[in-house]
């Protein structure tokens, strides 16, 4: 599983030219699910993005976590994180987890944000739809996370 994470003063979705979520101070996530992923990764991932000291406090930067200053996640997820480059110049998407068994791991990865700073504090894109999606990166701040790297 990898996840890139954007630190973030705002962050919107729009799909058909209608804004379905938005989010103030917090993370912008792109999630991509492959296909070796079990839910020992969910929880990899899911840790890090809520453990992660991208914030400052008044005095230090990286101090403070996403929970530490109750900040909002807008996830999305995004198969072509895992394309493949090497060869050619088409990306190769094999290593991406198919339809619904993605959006099973994919459910269960927000499932585990949600549980741990409150519904009402990660957003979502819609899976499998063509997204618009814009943000304000503050920083610029952006780390990515791999589960088998972690």
């Amino acid at each position: 599983m990898r996840v890139v994470i954007q630190k973030v003063s705002e962050a919107m979705v729009r799909v058909d030219n209608e804004v379905i979520s938005k989010i103030s101070r917090g993370y912008m996530l792109l999630v991509g699910v492959g296909t070796e992923d079990t839910v020992e990764d969910i929880d990899r991932c899911s840790n890090k993005v809520l453990n992660l000291r991208l914030f400052e406090d008044d005095t230090q930067f990286w101090k403070k976590s996403i929970r530490d200053v109750g900040g909002e996640i807008l996830s999305v997820s995004q198969f072509t994180l895992m394309a493949r480059t090497k060869k050619g110049n088409k990306p190769d998407f094999h290593r991406a987890q198919k339809g619904e068994h993605a959006k099973e791991l994919y459910d269960q990865f927000l499932s585990k944000l949600r549980a741990e700073l409150g519904p009402e504090k990660v957003q979502d894109g819609q899976f499998g739809a063509m997204m618009s999606c814009s943000l304000t990166n503050e920083g610029p701040v952006t780390i990515i996370v791999d589960s088998k790297e972690t």
